[in-house]
């Protein structure tokens, strides 16, 4: 065999070799394949110290790469402080993106009082138990040591905040003033408050007048109608010192030291407390609290 003849045979071979493999290959069958199962994640959330507040959610199984937005809420004689361990915040609302099993603690801090008072708040914590936000129709934020709520008009709803507590009975004074729109408006305080239908309004507005009312599953009840009093304190930068009575059956409505209105009503025994604005005629109102003690009677 010549060596130009051994090069076709062995050039040959090759080539037939390739064909038998890519027939071979051609009728492998074809397979998609098969997804990795998402992994998930447990979430661990604890309180410190034990009863001083809540957390919601309180824990659970989440997909890798969830966000999770937890809320710290305190218990009376409570406020939050601050997020610890897979958290880090002195907001009582953070998000957590699990990326591994994680825990958060919600430190909590007591509220120094005097003797006698349930709950007291100079709203210079920012960290502190009110709702803060901003919204279409209104918004409540700190400023200067104030609380303060804006509400536009029209707006389909007031504007409130909450105080994440639970009174039965006591006594209530808080500093309100009008800082800027309308005087036709009202600076609310919510007593005995369970739910959106259910609970106790005082009212006073910046152009003199009060009310006092009761929600009860949804329908309104006026205990005192809306009165005009010379005693409540007029226009942009006044000041009226609020003082409620919730004792037993007994409400009553004070401004500045005098006595507006004394009702009695059975139907609402506890709940927490709100504080509204609400504007009517103009633009907008913004209501400022400062003050707030919540006393034993």
């Amino acid at each position: 065999m010549t060596g130009q003849n051994l090069t076709g045979i062995i050039i040959g071979c090759i080539i037939a070799a390739i064909g038998v493999a890519g027939i071979v290959m051609s009728h492998e069958p074809s397979t998609s394949p098969t997804p990795e199962p998402t992994r998930s994640y447990t979430l661990s959330v604890s309180v410190n110290p034990s009863g001083a507040g809540w957390v919601s959610p309180s824990a659970g199984e989440y997909e890798s790469g969830a966000q999770v937005t937890l809320t710290a809420s305190p218990a009376t004689g409570y406020t939050f402080d601050h997020w610890s361990s897979d958290a880090s915040s002195t907001s009582p609302t953070t998000v957590i993106t699990m990326y591994s099993d994680m825990s958060t603690i919600a430190n909590f801090k007591a509220i120094p009082t005097a003797p006698g008072v349930l709950f007291s708040d100079d709203f210079t914590n920012e960290a502190g138990v009110w709702d803060t936000y901003s919204a279409e129709y209104g918004s409540v934020f700190y400023k200067d040591g104030w609380l303060h709520l804006i509400n536009n008009h029209p707006a389909q709803f007031a504007t409130g905040t909450y105080a994440h507590q639970y009174f039965t009975d006591f006594i209530l004074e808080v500093e309100t003033k009008l800082v800027a729109g309308t005087d036709n408006n009202w600076h609310i305080v919510v007593c005995r408050y369970q739910d959106s239908s259910t609970s106790y309004y005082f009212g006073t507005s910046a152009d003199g007048y009060y009310f006092i009312s009761k929600f009860v599953n949804g329908n309104v009840m006026n205990l005192a109608s809306i009165t005009y009093s010379s005693y409540i304190n007029q226009g942009v930068g006044a000041v009226n010192l609020i003082h409620i009575e919730c004792i037993g059956s007994n409400l009553s409505l004070s401004v500045n030291g005098h006595l507006l209105k004394q009702v009695t009503d059975t139907t609402i025994t506890g709940g927490d407390i709100v504080l509204v604005a609400e504007a009517f005629a103009g633009t907008y109102t913004e209501v400022t609290f400062d003050n707030i003690v919540v006393s034993r009677p």
